[in-house]
């Protein structure tokens, strides 16, 4: 935004005090150099004393498309450093899917065609339609990559996905017989049952 230090009614110094942020890039013209330090004060970023030739403005030209450069650059690094922080936040992000290592191939399976999940020891095996997937690792560490939305555990040894429940019956003592959409048959143990569970997919 070029200025000129003189002008009716507000001058140059005073529109640009009253600007608000996010201010641009301005540059005051004036005929009078003693204009230069208040100049500054309102965060210009140059000045152009009259008379000014080609060069000095072409010079100031300059000046502004590299601000304008760097700031595009300061946006995009506080972007990066803000995404950044979005993957660390524990909970933030959920896995999608899953490496499996089986037969001499490793391939990745998706977390949305996962129907249940079965813990043996320092194992997770994933069975998703009816095929089943083993990878390493334990419940405890892999309900914790998943969205808590989609998938609940219900026993030690099992985490189910919600949408792949096809049947939940009334158990004993308090606990419920899961069916699931492709016939297998899991305990919900009255230990993983919480606040809002099973009513939730009652209703």
């Amino acid at each position: 935004m070029f200025l000129d230090v003189q002008m009716p009614k507000l001058d140059g110094l005073q529109v640009a005090a009253a600007l608000s942020p996010p201010l641009p890039e301005i540059i005051f013209v004036t005929a009078h150099d003693r204009f230069a330090l208040k100049a500054f004060e309102v965060h210009a970023l140059d000045y152009l004393l009259k008379p000014y030739d080609e060069e000095r403005f072409r010079k100031v030209l300059d000046r502004v498309r590299k601000r304008r450069r760097e700031a595009a650059g300061d946006r995009e690094l506080v972007e990066r450093i803000q995404r950044l922080i979005a993957d660390l936040q524990p909970g933030t992000r959920h896995a999608d899917r899953v490496l499996v290592n089986g037969n001499g191939r490793a391939y990745f399976v998706s977390m949305s065609a996962v129907d249940w999940i079965e813990g043996a020891r320092n194992y997770a095996v994933l069975h998703a339609g009816g095929k089943a997937h083993t990878i390493r690792g334990t419940l405890d560490g892999l309900v914790k990559r998943l969205d808590p939305a989609q998938f609940i555990r219900v026993n030690r040894s099992a985490i189910v996905r919600l949408d792949s429940i096809g049947e939940l019956q009334p158990w004993f003592h308090g606990e419920y017989r899961i069916v699931m959409k492709d016939g297998a048959t899991i305990n919900w143990s009255r230990r993983y049952i919480t606040a809002g569970f099973p009513e939730r997919i009652l209703r």
